[in-house]
């Protein structure tokens, strides 16, 4: 809505008014009231569906209707006395202005108009429908909290102040979006925050220029100029305990109303290969999962490239025995490995899309028929090789081991440049490859911080908390964090 429009002194003008801009709406709710001791009549106005209806009959309306009001001789007295001893609601503002109080409504407010007063009281009134708190979906644990993120902005705030009980803790809130007027929370550590950083949050969000906002990625796609790279340069998490670490390093976290998800900035490549349970689970043994993690993911990337590569230029560097089995495969198979690796490829996207998108009954019988039926089927009637299956279906078990979905996306995007390149100069081409995406990851920076930290730049104190982890005592005690190496006016130059 644009424009200034001044209420009206008359009750039954301002009552027109604002049906006209909801359009007539069936869901604006009407209640006549008269003020008891005075000869005034009023109306209360609300939307049906996100509001507390009990609330607004025990506070708001039995109050008015039996507290004996005294006579004041100017309306700012009356509404002065009806907010501080009739109306027992916990928020409550004025508003002058039409278009305002409309989208009072919208929010879940309740309105007050009091005949010949030009001046609404706006309570706070409001209960969305929403999900129960619920375990987290996207990074789940076997051992740890097990709350997740609902689509509520406020329970989510809360359950991060639940985990840090902290003076130096800050939120702010402000709406976005033309038509959806979304609430949009930034949250952070006063103490340790990087304050270049949050400005620069706060500069690019003032400069949203969007009519909608229904989800975090709307908010991120403005905030990470180098949107077109593959590799997410903000973390998303369902996780309340993720946010809270996250936001004790200096980090900053923003909720988007309406998304269970929570954008965290600025973020480095390490900490999408970091689970809640590196921190849950003693550190102990041989064997170090997260080391193991991030040997897999680059496992996962270059191995259909490889294949594809010897198969179709370096055949002969292949030990014999494996040469034989190989070519012996590929007698009967009419496609070309680079073709039939690809077409593998897009079969297990189309199979993962289809068990994700149906009912979770059918998804589990769409996912073993794709799986196992099909690929077997496809081997006896010889149009693939199984040599070309086992890889595939290995390298989508290997990039599975990621814990958060962004990378994902980006290692399926990175494993088909890897097959292109195979395909075309076989492992020349994929150390050529291997050099630009080298470069192009040194050269991101995520809010002014290297996306490689702290291995590029090499920074030892914080290595405490990276591929290899060390003991919890040191890693929460210690109080470094990754720092940006130039200005955010550097990085914008980019």
């Amino acid at each position: 809505m644009t424009g200034n429009k001044d209420t009206s002194s008359v009750l039954g003008n301002n009552i027109n008014a604002i049906k006209k801009i909801l359009g007539e709406s069936s869901d604006l709710q009407i209640r006549n009231i008269t003020l008891k001791g005075q000869d005034k009549k009023a109306a209360m106005l609300f939307i049906d569906g996100i509001v507390d209806s009990d609330g607004i009959q025990e506070y708001i309306i039995e109050p008015l209707l039996t507290y004996q009001i005294p006579f004041f001789q100017s309306d700012e007295e009356l509404l002065s006395f009806m907010e501080t001893a009739v109306i027992q609601t916990k928020n409550m503002t004025r508003v002058e202005n039409i278009n305002l109080a409309s989208v009072e409504l919208l929010t879940g407010k309740t309105l007050l108009i009091v005949d010949k007063c030009s001046t609404f009281l706006s309570t706070d009134t409001t209960k969305w429908n929403g999900r129960s708190i619920e375990s987290a979906k996207g990074q789940r644990v076997a051992k740890g909290p097990d709350q997740g993120f609902n689509e509520n902005r406020s329970t989510n705030i809360s359950l991060v102040r639940k985990i840090i009980k902290n003076t130096n803790v800050r939120v702010t809130t402000k709406q976005y979006g033309t038509n959806t007027h979304t609430d949009i929370s930034v949250m952070y550590l006063e103490n340790v925050v990087d304050k270049q950083v949050l400005q620069t949050i706060y500069d690019r969000l003032d400069r949203l220029h969007l009519d909608a906002v229904l989800e975090a990625n709307y908010i991120e796609s403005v905030l990470t100029k180098e949107s077109m790279s593959f590799f997410p340069l903000m973390l998303n998490t369902d996780r309340p305990d993720v946010v809270a670490a996250e936001i004790l390093e200096g980090k900053i976290a923003i909720f988007v109303d309406g998304s269970p998800y929570v954008l965290i900035a600025p973020a480095v490549f390490i900490q999408f290969f970091q689970t809640p349970e590196d921190y849950y689970f003693s550190n102990t043994g041989f064997i170090n999962t997260r080391l193991i993690r991030f040997c897999l993911y680059f496992i996962s990337l270059y191995l259909p490239g490889i294949y594809v590569a010897f198969m179709t230029y370096h055949a002969n560097l292949l030990p014999v025995k494996l040469l034989v089995g190989f070519v012996s495969q590929r007698e009967l198979v009419p496609f070309p490995t680079s073709l039939e690796v690809t077409i593998l490829i897009f079969v297990i996207i189309a199979i993962n899309e289809s068990s994700t998108r149906l009912q979770q009954n059918i998804a589990v019988t769409i996912s073993i028929f794709g799986g196992i039926i099909l690929g077997q089927s496809a081997i006896e009637a010889q149009l693939v090789a199984p040599a070309s299956l086992v890889i595939v279906s290995l390298t989508y078990i290997l990039l599975s081991v990621i814990p958060i979905y962004q990378l994902r996306i980006t290692g399926a995007n990175i494993i088909l440049c890897f097959v292109v390149a195979g395909a075309a100069l076989g492992l020349y081409g994929i150390a050529l490859l291997s050099l630009l995406l080298l470069v192009h990851i040194c050269s991101l920076r995520s809010f002014g911080v290297p996306y490689l930290s702290p291995f590029a730049p090499f920074v030892a104190n914080d290595l405490k908390d990276s591929a290899i982890q060390i003991s919890l005592v040191e890693m929460t005690n210690d109080e470094s964090h990754f720092m940006s190496e130039e200005t955010m006016e550097e990085t914008n130059e980019k």
